[in-house]
């Protein structure tokens, strides 16, 4: 059961990641060429703060894995 939760905390990791190279290349875009997009402010943050999110709850699913053992 714990490989299946790995899997898919995985497959999250890898989702969020695709879907945050995407938006970088877009603000990117956006703040060179305001008007190029199609895309406007307000949708655009939404996505912004939704992918933020994401990225926070990576951060936390993920920690676990990589916390110092003491030695004591």
């Amino acid at each position: 059961m714990q490989n299946i939760k790995l899997i898919g905390k995985i497959l999250f990791l890898f989702f969020t990641i695709y879907l945050l190279i995407p938006f970088f290349i877009a603000l990117k875009m956006k703040i060179e060429k305001p008007n190029f997009k199609n895309l406007n402010n307000t949708e655009f943050i939404i996505l912004g703060l939704i992918l933020f999110s994401f990225s926070i709850i990576n951060i936390r699913l993920f920690k676990p894995y990589f916390k110092r053992i003491s030695k004591s």
